[in-house]
């Protein structure tokens, strides 16, 4: 199957940093249909979701905010209508994004685990449209043994 960004994908794709582009460009290829939906965000764009509880920082602050853009939004394509649907494409779509990032040396944080410990209801804010790009090595940015609710094996 040959997929392709979207003309409005296209538009918030080439304000990505080239790293998240190539991320972004294996997600569209190997593991689902997705469509890109802000990549770099302007002071008055970022203050407005700021206002509206929408993020949770300023411009300058967010990752959005660098030109070339650190961060992506993206969701699943067509986007599920069941809510639950669209928090496991999400989830399955972002820790893909994050494996394909170690894969081609680049470290990702998922907005829904933004303290990379694997446990996703211990978070007070969650983005999980957002994927963004930490300066540290790929191979320590998430731990490899997550304690899986006491389950010995």
């Amino acid at each position: 199957m040959s997929r392709t960004w979207g003309k409005n994908s296209k538009l918030h794709y080439d304000t990505l940093d080239p790293r998240l582009q190539r991320v972004m460009d294996r997600v569209l290829y190997e593991v689902a249909d997705i469509s890109l939906t802000c990549g770099f965000r302007t002071e008055e764009a970022q203050n407005i979701l700021f206002d509206d509880n929408r993020s949770r920082v300023r411009f300058p602050n967010s990752k959005h905010n660098h030109y070339p853009s650190m961060a992506v939004d993206f969701q699943p394509w067509p986007m599920p209508e069941r809510t639950e649907k669209l928090w496991a494409a999400l989830a399955y779509v972002a820790g893909r994004a994050v494996e394909i990032g170690i894969e081609e040396g680049v470290a990702l944080r998922w907005g829904g685990d933004w303290n990379r410990n694997g446990d996703l209801t211990d978070q007070r804010f969650d983005d999980l449209f957002h994927l963004e790009i930490m300066e540290t090595d790929p191979r320590e940015a998430y731990p490899r043994n997550f304690d899986i609710s006491g389950a010995s094996g």
